[in-house]
């Protein structure tokens, strides 16, 4: 009873302080919503509405078909019609087109002929990453187009050889392959839907490691953890009365930032919420060790910001969260293992997007508890040893 009551007495002391520490209550509660709110709208892969330069030579009604194809794929806008290769070079190099296309003076007439038409596809590589998704998107449209046209070909050539009454027969069957595709988990293929559960977790993982980091240290430059250290409290009885609050305040955040979610970016949480949030504590014992680890070795709140961020920033990269980790180099594939927030990352996103449970995750949660379990271990012993 006297530990629980001198721990309750700290979580008080500790509320207080952040009561009128106003820019510490601004970071723990107004700075998520902004966060999520920016990054829900800002955190977007989609791209869309590229803007596009045509040198169409041919000016067939099939090269306008064509050039049609890109423009009501959705992905590409046709901004400029140009007359030469000069003005496509300067719209390129200027970035007034991030995609150019030249259709050949003889389109058409290869193409009935059966011959191969050869076009040219310009790419602004400035940008590998737009650059990449623009080329495999007009790669798709240029795809369909040939094998519409083979159809077409091929049906205009058996009705001439056979005769008209194959034509319906012929027209009705399409194509020869029927792709029926479903995409599970994000049907629309919407990056915002990936992304904005692994912007809640990214920001459970900011909040609590800076605000540990920055109130132990805060304490130490004020000179007033030397006045805890005097006071019939034990260590233990410190440190928990130091943590709790910030475990109440990531949970609060969480709470928040999925209700935005939810009810602002309408992302469907497919599985079990109250497993969401048990699963959060492992990462929390995560994040706060780190948070109480960074104060050790900080006497300034600046010095603690700056190395939560020189921690957090490397975590949040090699994760997943941006990048895919398959991509990576294999070397920096195996340090990504020792990242707890990797781990967190796809139990969020499993949880949220697939609606899976701890028959899929228990691996994930086991590895978190246990990198959970050791940051603590070493953060106390190294807070002791300080003390």
């Amino acid at each position: 009873m006297v530990f629980l009551s001198s721990v309750l007495n700290m979580v008080r002391k500790e509320f207080l302080q952040l009561r009128r520490d106003r820019r510490m209550l601004g970071i723990s509660i107004v700075a998520p919503l902004v966060q999520l709110i920016i990054f829900g709208y800002a955190a977007n892969l989609d791209l869309k509405h590229l803007p596009m330069a045509v040198f169409n030579q041919d000016h067939s009604q099939l090269s306008r078909e064509f050039v049609d194809k890109f423009a009501s794929s959705g992905y590409f806008d046709i901004k400029y019609q140009m007359e030469n290769l000069r003005q496509i070079e300067q719209a390129v190099d200027a970035g007034m087109a991030k995609v150019a296309l030249i259709i050949p003076l003889d389109f058409e007439k290869r193409l009935r002929r059966g011959e191969t038409a050869i076009l040219s596809l310009i790419l602004d590589g400035s940008d590998g990453n737009v650059a990449g998704i623009s080329l495999n998107y007009a790669t798709i449209i240029v795809e369909r187009f040939s094998q519409n046209w083979l159809m077409k070909s091929l049906n205009e050539n058996l009705i001439r050889i056979a005769g008209t009454n194959l034509g319906p027969i012929l027209s009705s069957k399409g194509q020869l392959v029927d792709d029926r595709i479903r995409v599970w988990y994000n049907p629309a293929l919407e990056s915002r839907y990936y992304m904005l559960p692994g912007v809640i977790a990214m920001i459970l993982l900011l909040v609590t490691t800076l605000l540990t980091a920055v109130s132990i240290a805060k304490e130490k430059e004020l000179g007033t953890m030397e006045q805890l250290i005097v006071t019939p409290l034990g260590r233990a009885e410190i440190l928990v009365g130091k943590l709790i609050p910030y475990i109440i305040i990531g949970f609060a955040d969480m709470t928040l930032v999925i209700l935005v979610g939810v009810y602002w970016f309408h992302l469907e949480v497919k599985g079990s919420i109250l497993l969401l949030f048990l699963l959060s504590i492992l990462f929390l014992m995560n994040t706060l060790a780190l948070g109480l680890l960074i104060s050790v070795v900080s006497q300034t709140q600046q010095q603690a910001m700056m190395t939560t961020f020189f921690v957090i920033l490397p975590s949040i990269l090699l994760s997943g969260f941006i990048f895919p980790i398959e991509n990576m180099p294999p070397a920096v594939r195996y340090l990504t293992y020792a990242i707890p927030f990797r781990y967190f990352l796809t139990i969020v996103r499993g949880i949220f997007l697939k609606g899976v449970g701890m028959g899929v995750l228990w691996d994930e949660s086991l590895i978190l508890f246990l990198f959970g379990l050791s940051l603590l271990m070493v953060s106390i012993l190294t807070f002791r040893k300080h003390l």
